[in-house]
């Protein structure tokens, strides 16, 4: 399985690393970035070793927290749909709006070397990338290509130790690191050429993650959207009551029936919630307990393939609260 898992690594990267050569080649014109005077490898000095992995660093460190802070939300959007306590479905539609601006910290991360051919790591260590024919200051697309190969950093670090002037992505880009010159003249930042860089870079990793996106559903791989005039109060009351008097030492159990759901207007929705008075989530032989006398109860009111649910399990005490929960669907087992 791993051989046949490396060798499709192998041909779909032998693949991308020969479209993104073409693409230099075809847009070769358009990718260079006009300077009142050329830069040449004979006037610049290669850079050293440890000049260079000390600017990698600094640029991995710099950019995983740029790319962190617009993951912030999408995870506080996840965790936050994950712990809510309600009756309601859990629905991840917003967190999938959160992805999509997640998306840009990565963009950025890959055309972090798009301002003037300097990152905040070379700016720091006084390096810069150049187009490694003309001489000048790499086009912020050759900068973007060049960083595509950080997905595969333990190779970009092997090929930085052997030439600290190119790495991989250097030599798919057509560009070379070289030591920043601050004599030599400096052309303005051209933002409209970074703004396509950074979009570019984006629509490429968004098409990368539409199958991931598309299958983010959270917890359940079924949507369930409930008929709300279908609200069935006297069967929850009833289902409250029954968990009352056969488990009220341990629980309290807090009901929701709506007699049709959308997909499927032969299946009901009930959604449980189960407060506990001990904490028996800690345990896994506690909670297979806990399930085993409640399924049983649950079942003889709403028999097995009759409807969809969730149970959830929440013990809380002072201001910490512990959950499990566990989704109750049958249509995939029928199809």
């Amino acid at each position: 399985m791993y051989v046949q898992y490396a060798a499709a690594f192998t041909s779909w990267f032998s693949q991308l690393f020969l479209f993104l050569r073409k693409v230099c080649c075809i847009f070769e014109p358009y990718l260079y970035v006009d300077t009142t005077r050329k830069l040449t490898m004979t006037s610049t000095q290669k850079p050293k070793i440890i000049t260079r992995i000390g600017a990698m660093l600094l640029d991995h460190v710099a950019m995983t927290f740029v790319a962190i802070i617009f993951m912030i939300p999408f995870m506080i959007g996840v965790f936050s749909n994950a712990l809510q306590v309600s009756h309601e479905p859990s629905s991840f539609a917003f967190s999938k709006v959160l992805l999509y601006i997640a998306l840009l910290g990565f963009s950025l991360y890959f055309c972090k070397d798009s301002f003037q051919g300097r990152s905040l790591g070379k700016r720091v260590t006084k390096l810069q990338v150049h187009n490694y024919k003309t001489g000048q200051i790499a086009h912020p697309m050759r900068c973007f290509i060049r960083n595509i190969f950080i997905i595969i950093w333990p190779l970009e670090v092997i090929m930085t130790l052997i030439n600290p002037s190119r790495r991989l992505g250097d030599y798919v880009a057509g560009t070379c690191v070289v030591t920043y010159d601050a004599a030599t003249d400096q052309p303005k930042t051209n933002y409209a050429q970074v703004g396509m860089a950074i979009v570019i870079s984006y629509v490429i990793l968004l098409l990368i993650s539409l199958p991931y996106i598309g299958s983010f559903n959270g917890p359940t791989s079924n949507s369930v959207h409930y008929v709300e005039s279908s609200l069935n109060t006297p069967a929850a009351a009833e289902t409250t009551q029954m968990f009352a008097d056969s488990l009220g030492e341990v629980l309290t159990a807090d009901v929701r029936v709506y007699d049709h759901i959308k997909e499927d207007e032969n299946l009901s929705y009930v959604s449980v919630i189960v407060r506990l008075n001990e904490n028996y989530l800690a345990n896994d032989d506690d909670y297979e307990s806990l399930k085993s006398a409640i399924l049983p109860l649950l079942y003889s009111k709403f028999p097995q393939g009759t409807f969809v649910g969730r149970i959830k399990y929440v013990y809380q005490q002072g201001g910490t609260i512990k959950m499990r929960s566990m989704t109750l669907d049958w249509r995939d087992e029928e199809k």
